[in-house]
């Protein structure tokens, strides 16, 4: 009996140990791919990084030892090894130690090659080529705008670059305005006759988005985006593109408007204290109220800490200023336990936790960071984006 259960034991030892040596065999026989291509007006110097999905349709996985090159004479290359059989990836740029603001979304299967060519830091100016499928596709949208609406990228490309000293700055604005405007009626008149797949979710995520951000203020344009969700599989799996373009164009809340009283939700501070939005009313000060991610690493680095520092530092007898963390519980919970992981403010910092994403789509904050004005009463003043300049804003709402 004994030795019987000694042969029982070997065999399955040796099982595992196949079973383990196969899986590692099939992980290691992921064949890598390459990345390389040519970036303008991009400084020289940045390090170009490629990282692969996994798990959620926008969550990706960067391998620490491997997937980097530095731009040399407007050049890179990178052979990154992916540790699954996926075909979606992100490139960013990282220059003096800060990730650029954005990142490019492109397409390779394993054991092939990805050239990407673009013209400043921003990805609307960045193309790639592959021969994966989805990438193709990815090019059929992008084609499909180049016809509609000529010179769309170079406006972009433009815009990336124009400022206040240019002559042409205010012409420049109106265009990329009228122009995004477009974009958004032709991409839903394109998007009517397209399959669903993992390009179109994207797709419709960022057409969604430009409906929330007012790029097309026409009557009924979110209606008629919202049609091209019957596209979708209703039995499809959880994808986070698609849930986002869902919650834009089909909100539970309507944001909220210049003019209107503070919409009220309950949050938490650090000490997990419960609060509402509304406590601040009446007590015959004003409220600067933000709306900003700590994990977002383009949010913190441009963040007007200068604006916000002398506030507070001299006019908070005037004044009252809230942060609304939009991070999702988890890293809240890890900001609420070490102050100093992420930074703190001597200043209120609450999080909505399970409301979370209410109260970001009620303050119409999910585009990205942005500063609302409140008066003594709890009546919106104004709203800016974090983009704008905090200081004159603050000068003109409060009057100091």
């Amino acid at each position: 009996m004994k030795k019987i259960i000694t042969s029982l034991l070997l065999m399955l030892t040796a099982v595992s140990g196949w079973a383990q040596e196969s899986k590692n065999e099939k992980k290691d026989s992921i064949p890598p791919i390459i990345v390389e291509g040519t970036l303008e007006r991009v400084p020289e110097g940045c390090v170009i990084m490629v990282s692969e999905r996994c798990g959620g349709a926008c969550t990706y996985r960067r391998k620490i030892e491997e997937g980097f090159d530095t731009l040399r004479n407007g050049k890179f290359r990178i052979v990154y090894n992916p540790q699954e059989r996926v075909d979606e990836y992100m490139m960013t740029a990282m220059y003096n130690g800060a990730e650029l603001r954005h990142a490019f979304l492109f397409y390779a299967s394993p054991g092939t090659k990805a050239t990407i060519k673009g013209f400043g830091v921003h990805p609307t100016n960045w193309y790639a080529e592959s021969d994966n499928p989805k990438q193709i596709e990815a090019n059929e949208y992008r084609a499909y705008l180049d016809e509609k609406i000529p010179g769309y990228w170079d406006l972009h490309r433009r815009n990336d670059w124009v400022n206040e000293e240019d002559d042409d700055y205010y012409s420049v604005k109106k265009k990329v305005r009228e122009a995004d405007s477009l974009y958004v009626e032709y991409m839903i008149e394109f998007m009517k006759d397209r399959k669903y797949t993992s390009v179109f979710a994207k797709n419709i995520c960022d057409l969604s988005l430009m409906i929330l951000e007012g790029k097309n203020k026409n009557m009924g344009i979110r209606e008629s985006a919202a049609k091209l969700l019957a596209i979708i599989p209703k039995d499809l799996p959880y994808d986070e593109n698609v849930d986002r373009a869902r919650k834009h164009l089909l909100p539970k809340y309507e944001p909220i408007k210049i003019g209107e009283k503070l919409h009220d939700f309950v949050l938490y501070d650090h000490q997990d204290k419960e609060h509402h939005l509304t406590e601040f009313n009446g007590n015959g000060k004003f409220l600067l109220l933000e709306f900003n991610s700590r994990t977002c690493v383009g949010c913190m680095k441009h963040r007007q800490y200068d604006a916000l520092n002398n506030l507070y530092k001299n006019h908070s007898d005037k004044v009252d200023m809230l942060m609304v963390n939009c991070d999702a519980l988890y890293n809240w919970d890890i900001e609420c336990k070490d102050p100093n992981q992420l930074g703190r403010d001597p200043w209120h910092e609450w999080n909505g936790k399970d409301v979370r994403e209410d109260i970001m789509q009620r303050y119409g904050s999910e585009s990205g960071p942005c500063y609302f004005f409140v008066s003594p009463d709890g009546t919106i003043l104004g709203r800016i984006s974090d983009q704008e300049d905090l200081n004159a804003a603050i000068a003109k709402y409060f009057k100091i």
